[in-house]
């Protein structure tokens, strides 16, 4: 079972997956906070914050955690950290079927897709090229800004980071 969870978040997104890990029962040990509405969401819970998944306390942590969660986290992670959860880590990112890396939605919106999805992989140390252990897609006809693609796919995140969740219960038994 899944109990203990290290998390990077930036954004919405990130705010929708530390709710989405608690509502499930999970314990955070921690999060690298990428901006100022996780830091505040950090603070709220009463939640140990970091600036950077580098800083040293964090391997103590990892080691202690089932699982990294990313979402919408901002550095690479080292394979020698990915190795310490139980685990490893895994990313949450919109479109990763098509648009791997940094700006999927904006690119999205350039070549008038209106596909989108948000999907889990697992990590490593070349981006977003893990397993994908779930993917949720939606059509965004007629959204024409990355605020509007966005406000689509918040919920997803968390269905996605369930059926993920699952999954990786389901392998580790």
């Amino acid at each position: 079972m899944i109990t203990k969870v290290f998390v990077m978040a930036g954004k919405q997104a990130g705010c929708v997956g530390i709710l989405t890990l608690l509502a499930v029962g999970c314990k955070i040990s921690g999060i690298v906070a990428y901006d100022s509405i996780i830091e505040d969401m950090a603070i709220a819970l009463s939640l140990r914050r970091f600036s950077s998944v580098k800083q040293l306390e964090i391997e103590e942590l990892l080691s202690k955690s089932d699982l990294l969660v990313s979402v919408h986290g901002d550095e690479i992670v080292p394979n020698r950290l990915l190795e310490l959860p139980r685990l490893g880590g895994i990313n949450a990112h919109p479109c990763l079927y098509a648009y791997k890396g940094l700006h999927p939605i904006s690119r999205l919106l350039h070549d008038k897709n209106t596909l989108a999805s948000v999907g889990v992989h697992r990590m490593t140390n070349k981006v977003d090229e893990g397993e994908v252990l779930a993917e949720e897609f939606i059509d965004v006809t007629g959204k024409q800004t990355e605020d509007e693609v966005y406000n689509v796919l918040y919920p997803y995140y968390s269905f996605a980071l369930l059926k993920a969740l699952r999954r990786l219960e389901a392998q580790s038994q």
